[in-house]
This record gives structure tokens, C-alpha cells and sequence, in this order.
């Protein structure tokens, strides 16, 4: 071996050396907690579960949102993380730390909501009683998605009075 050669195998060796990660799974966004790490992973996880739920959702929730995407505000003791949600065809395709640019709508909760909604054999029933005692909120960041966020309210509403 030529020491050219050597000293080419030696520095790739030490440039993986030092880009490996000593422990698992490295989060270069050094804004988040632990908590709100560990969260993040979560939600990502749960992805999977929601979108085998989706088609049975009722279409006046999913329908609106369908192709569009979403801001959540969890709020913690921490601060308030945002996450970025894009769906295509009622499914969650993309799943963002930083957020979306220009979301249809906001949604604001917080983490033991999240928690909830994540454990609940009945999501939607849980999201929704979310919704009914405050500690979950939809709100539309332009024309459409107030307009879209109005008829799931209105939805909801129609629930509540049928007791369904």
C-alpha cells in the first residue's frame, strides 16, 4: 500500500469515526428539549396508526384537509413546539419539526392532549372532547381554511346536538 493511499484510508476512517453517532439516533435541532424530542418521535410513530384510521373518519373532518397542510402548537411547560403535517389523499405524507409554510389551518393543544389522542382506542371522540372543553383548538390561517374550519366546527356542533 502506498502511503498515499494509507494516509487516504486513515483520514476516511477517522471522517467516519467522528460522523458515526457514539448512541443511537442523533437530532441536530438543538432547540428541542428532550421532552419535546421524544414527542417528535411519538407523532411520528402514531403517523402510521392515523393513516389506517383516516378512511374512517367521518369525510366532512378529513375532507378539508385532505390535500393540505397543517401547523400543530403543542404547548409545553417548555415552550410550544411546532410540527408540520402534509396530507394527500387524507393521509399524513409528511411530517416536519420546523413547521409548514402557509398552512391552511392551526391547530394549538397540548402535550397531554396529544398523549391522549395518541393512546385513545377512539381518537376522533378523544380530539373532539379536546375541542369541546378548550384545550384543543382549529383555527384558519386564510380565507379557505376559515371557511374549511367552519364546516368541521360546524360539524362538530351538529354532533354535539345529536348526541352522537
Amino acid at each position: 500500500m502506498t502511503p498515499r493511499l494509507r494516509t487516504a484510508l486513515v483520514l476516511l476512517l477517522a471522517a467516519l469515526a467522528l460522523a458515526a453517532p457514539a448512541s443511537g439516533l442523533v437530532v441536530e435541532n438543538a432547540d428541542l428539549t428532550p421532552a419535546e424530542v421524544n414527542l417528535l418521535f411519538a407523532m411520528r410513530e402514531y403517523t402510521l396508526t392515523y393513516n389506517e384510521y383516516a378512511d374512517r373518519l367521518p369525510g366532512w373532518v378529513t375532507g378539508p384537509f385532505a390535500d393540505e397542510t397543517v401547523n400543530l402548537y403543542v404547548t409545553s411547560p417548555d415552550g410550544v413546539l411546532v410540527m408540520g403535517i402534509t396530507f394527500h389523499d387524507k393521509k399524513v405524507i409528511q411530517f416536519d419539526a420546523k413547521g409548514c409554510p402557509d398552512p391552511i389551518v392551526t391547530v394549538t393543544t397540548d402535550v397531554a392532549t396529544v398523549e391522549a389522542v395518541m393512546v385513545s382506542d377512539r381518537p376522533f371522540d378523544t380530539f373532539r372532547a379536546a375541542m369541546q372543553n378548550g384545550t384543543a383548538t382549529i383555527e384558519g390561517n386564510n380565507l379557505l381554511g376559515m371557511l374549511r374550519t367552519g364546516m368541521v366546527l360546524f360539524g362538530f356542533r351538529v354532533m354535539d346536538i345529536l348526541g352522537m
